[in-house]
């Protein structure tokens, strides 16, 4: 299906793409499939592509590109989204560095959740009076109950702690602990390790470089963010470096029921 799937896009994309070799990187579980595309003298370019059958909705992935990139936020620049009969991609440019979960940043780890915690306060610092993209609790505890009513939740692959029990019984936690009431900040809806780039500066300081899979970027509750890069951090790096991350982020001690909340609302998408 796969292989199929990105010749149909690449006959689509012949005259951008003419010449290029394509290397996948990611076959993830959601449906999409990411491909590095490069050639000798040409930038490297990545094409990511889906099964429309999937619904993963790429096209509202480059909105929300396009949106952060005019809010100078470091994400990939879209050169173009499109479709054919059975598939959708999205052509993306580079952005430089290297994802916070390779292996060659774990000799600097004091730099390296200073940089997450600062690159994540800086993204919720994004003003969202002109965001058009809604994730606020409301309409994910809606969207939730719509994907368990569809079958769409993957029971298999939930969080070890939560793993062999029902999407039913999950939901019923999920609406007996609802919060009342939301910290709204812009955020990232996956800031896991994975979907951070990081590079130095020109004077070698470490940062966030980069933002990718921004397909669920919108307002939301900030703890959204921080219970998945909790969780993140403590299964790539450990659960010692989630302190002085929450002190780069400038919460030392955010709220335990949000987390858990949130932590939570994520198996269901």
């Amino acid at each position: 299906m796969r292989e199929s799937r990105i010749m149909d896009v690449t006959t689509t994309l012949t005259a951008a793409l003419t010449d290029y070799a394509f290397e996948p990187i990611n076959l993830g579980e959601s449906g999409a499939s990411v491909w590095r595309c490069s050639m000798d003298a040409a930038p490297t370019l990545y094409l990511k592509t889906a099964a429309l059958v999937a619904g993963l909705r790429l096209d509202e992935e480059a909105e929300r590109l396009r949106w952060m990139k005019t809010h100078d936020l470091p994400v990939p620049t879209v050169r173009e989204y499109g479709h054919t009969d059975n598939a959708e991609y999205l052509l993306l440019d580079q952005v430089s560095g290297v994802p916070a979960s390779d292996p060659s940043w774990r000799r600097f780890l004091p730099e390296v959740v200073t940089a997450l915690g600062q690159g994540l306060a800086r993204l919720h610092h994004t003003p969202i009076a002109d965001c058009p993209f809604n994730h606020r609790i409301v309409w994910q505890v809606n969207e939730a109950c719509r994907r368990v009513a569809a079958g769409l939740v993957r029971e298999e692959d939930f969080d070890d702690e939560r793993l062999g029990r029902r999407a039913t019984e999950l939901l019923t936690e999920l609406l007996a602990t609802t919060p009342a009431e939301e910290d709204l900040v812009f955020t990232h809806g996956d800031f896991c390790l994975p979907n951070v780039v990081l590079d130095r500066t020109a004077d070698g300081k470490l940062h966030v470089a980069g933002l990718v899979d921004c397909g669920s970027a919108g307002v939301a509750d900030r703890h959204r963010d921080l219970a998945l890069a909790i969780r993140s951090i403590t299964h790539d790096l450990g659960r010692g470096w989630v302190r002085p991350f929450l002190r780069a982020y400038g919460l030392p001690h955010p709220q335990p029921d949000r987390l858990r909340f949130y932590a939570l609302l994520d198996e269901f998408f």
